[in-house]
This record gives C-alpha cells, structure tokens and sequence, in this order.
C-alpha cells in the first residue's frame, strides 16, 4: 500500500485508538489490498528514579502556600511568604488620617491537612518587616531577604479556610486577619506623606511565617491578588470611617521561599541524592519537593522498531496510533491526598543551555494529553504519543521523560507512585501501531 494511502487513514485510527476498544474495530470495512496490521508495544524498557528540584522560580504567582507540614513519607516543608507593599494610589497623606487600627489579611483559596474533611488548625503566625529591598529579579524557593529582628505581629491563630468571617454586620469571604499594632510600624506609616516610591523606601516590605503547633501543621492556601489581600488602613477622615487598601503587587517583587527536612522520612537523604533508581516507589511532592525521571533505553527501543516492527525497511512505515504510560498509585499510604495531575517534560538543549520543556503531547489539549488522576483505577494515564513520533522522526534527540506535579507552587499534594520495578504492578508503557500488511 502506497505512503499516501497510510496516510489517510491515520485520523481513522487516531480516532479509534482513543477508546478502550478493540484497535482492529472497523478494519473489515477496508479492503484488503489497502489493510493494515495492527500491533501492540508492550516491552519498552525503561528505569525510574526521582531528585529534588532545587531552582522552583516561585516570584509572582497568583496562588502562594504558607505554613508548616510534615508526615513519615515526605518529611517536613514549609513556606514563608516575602512581598512589597505598594500604595493603592499614587501619592497619599496619612498625616490627614486618623487611624484606628491596621489589618494585615490574606484570601483562601483552601489548604493542605493530613485529614481532608478538616482544614483548620491552630498556627503561630508571625510578621516581620524586611529590611533590605525585594528587587525583582528572579526569585526561587531558595532565596532570601534578611527581616529584621523582632515581628510586628506574633500570635497563635486559628487557620480555618472554610469559614466565612463576620465583621459587625458585614459576612467576609474565608481570610486571615491580624491586627498589627506594633507601635513602630504603625507610626511610620501613620506619620507617612509622599509616592509610592517614597512608601516602598520607608517600607521595604514584609515576611509572613506559619509554624506548626501541632505534630503534622497545615498549609493554606493564599490568593495573593485578591481584593481582600493586603494591609488595610482603618481610620476617620472629615468624621466618616473610612479605609485604605495597601496592596501586595501583583509582578515583580513577592516570592515564596521553601524549607525541607527530609531526616527521617521515606525520602532520607533526597537533599542530597537522586532516590529511587529502579526501586519499587517514586515519591513526588509538590513545593519542590521532588520531581521523576523515567529514563527510556533510546537504542534498545529503536534497535526493536527498525529490526522488528518495520522489519529493517530503511524508511519508516510505521504509524504510531497511540502511546499511553500507565501510572499507579501505591498502596503503602492511602492518607496522602494525590496531586491533581502530572506534566511530562523532556529535555531541550539550545546554545550549550540545557532546559526542560513540555512533551508536544501536553500542549495539545487536558482532554487528549490526559494526566489526570483517576480515583477509580487509582493511577495515572499520560498520552505521550506525539513525543515518540518526534523521536522516531528525528525531530527530538532524547526519549526521556521527566514527571512534574502540576500546581507545584500553590499546593501541597504529593503521592507515591509505583516505580518500573514495582514487583506486581509498575509503570507500564503501551505502544498501538499499525503498518502495511
């Protein structure tokens, strides 16, 4: 059968691949001079391992996680928030105000326990004022400001990111409020007059810390660019109660920066080594914690394809239908809360600089990539169809894939997934192809 003829029917094939039915279906509608065989790739060979991923930019997104965790899997992660402030117009003088109190509050967007059905918790909340500028180059989980000394705010607090809070006769979306009544602090602003420039001269910004009172702790989730996060003014002007909004910005100069202690948990040592080659188990964190690397045998696999699949024809003949890495969940924790759904990444080399991108197959579309979890099967299914055409083709160099938790900067989900030398139920890779008869 000509190239052309192969060609055509690849949307017909492509389409029945994406169901759980016999690839063959259908294929007694074609005649027989223009059939194809269809094949199925079981024996790819492939290691598993997991590292830390040490430079997470974490500037500037929407979405920041605060507080303390640790369970026997992963250990111990926190996070502490460090912003700028910027006044909500361009020029103020609080010398005409007379103010009454300063709220330092941030919006839920939900939180992160050892038990699902209760997100609320007691935490030691404290904040700091930064001495040193937050400028905006690049900040990552490691980076640091120096604060000073003292807090202006220290307190246990209730963390409870369901309730809605009441105000008088006012019902507030789920937020954290702390009243800031360091005298020192309030002052400055209180005897404030000029830009924003000025402002952020005479406040440089501030580190927000949540520590755990209890033995797991809890992480919440921030919106940082919601209309109720920020330090608010409450004071009296002309004898009316007013407010006055000072923002956190939304790019440039807010980051979050990880803390990780991983001695004695199931990731002892994961700070210093990769973990996990060919073992039973992958673990893998969201907050930076880990990343995966299913590193596939390049030569083996298309050694197999070219001598046994398209039967040493010096052109390729062969259609990939469809590629699918099948991912289960292990079962030695079912009280970790899964992460919603992994990426897949490959090397990228350009000018001697070494990246990852993502595979083709995970711009496409949610619905073709897939990646979600599944809690009926309770694994993961990837479609990495397009990354082994491209290989195939030449029009990438490396096959293997890196496995990344989406959401990684604003939550804190993890799993234990079921590694290539799981004893009954590993990762496994399933390859649907079809050639000329």
């Amino acid at each position: 059968m000509s190239k052309l003829k192969l060609l055509l029917l690849l949307p017909f094939l492509a389409f029945i691949s994406c169901v759980n039915e016999d690839e063959t279906l259908g294929i007694d509608l074609v005649e027989d001079s223009d059939r194809l065989s269809v094949g199925l790739l079981t024996n790819v060979e492939m290691s598993s391992s997991f590292f830390r991923e040490d430079s997470l930019m974490t500037a500037n997104y929407r979405y920041n996680v605060l507080g303390e965790y640790r369970d026997n899997s992963f250990g111990g992660v926190s996070s502490d928030i460090f912003t700028q402030l910027c006044l909500s117009s361009t020029a103020e003088d609080f010398t005409n105000f007379s103010i009454d109190s300063i709220y330092l509050t941030l919006a839920y967007s939900g939180g992160y326990s050892i038990d699902t059905a209760l997100l609320k918790t007691r935490m030691k909340v404290s904040v700091y004022e930064v001495s040193e500028l937050i400028d905006s180059t690049k900040k990552y989980s490691f980076s640091d400001v120096a604060v000073k000394s003292l807090p202006i705010f220290s307190s246990e607090v209730d963390i409870d990111v369901n309730s809605d809070v009441v105000m008088g006769t006012d019902t507030l979306n789920p937020q954290l409020r702390l009243k800031i009544t360091d005298s020192d602090f309030c002052q400055k602003i209180q005897n404030f007059k000029g830009n924003n420039d000025d402002f952020q001269e005479l406040i440089k910004g501030i580190k927000i810390v949540a520590e755990k009172t209890t033995e797991n702790g809890f992480i919440a989730y921030i919106d940082m660019t919601s209309a109720s996060t920020g330090i608010t003014l409450y004071y009296v002007k002309d004898s009316k109660k007013q407010t006055y909004k000072i923002n956190f910005p939304e790019k440039g100069n807010r980051f979050m920066r990880y803390e990780y202690d991983f001695a004695g948990s199931g990731i002892n040592g994961l700070e210093r080594d990769t973990l996990g080659l060919n073992s039973e188990y992958i673990y893998l964190g969201n907050m930076g914690i880990s990343m995966a690397k299913l590193d596939i045998d390049e030569q083996a696999f298309m050694k197999y394809w070219k001598d046994s699949i398209n039967n040493g024809a010096t052109d390729n003949n062969v259609a990939i239908n469809r590629a699918v890495i099948d991912v289960p969940v292990a079962d030695i924790n079912q009280s970790l809360i899964p992460i919603k759904k992994i990426l897949c990444y490959r090397k990228y080399v350009s000018d001697n600089d070494t990246n990852l991108v993502l595979i083709h197959d995970a711009q496409v579309s949610d619905t073709y990539y897939d990646g979600m979890y599944e809690p009926s099967t309770n694994s993961y299914r990837i479609n990495v169809t397009m990354h082994f055409e491209n290989y195939i083709n030449g029009n990438i160099d490396d096959l293997d894939l890196y496995l990344v938790p989406d959401e990684r900067r604003s939550s804190a989900n993890r799993v234990i997934l079921n590694g290539t030398k799981h004893s009954t139920k590993p990762i496994t890779m399933r390859i649907t192809y079809s050639k000329p008869k």
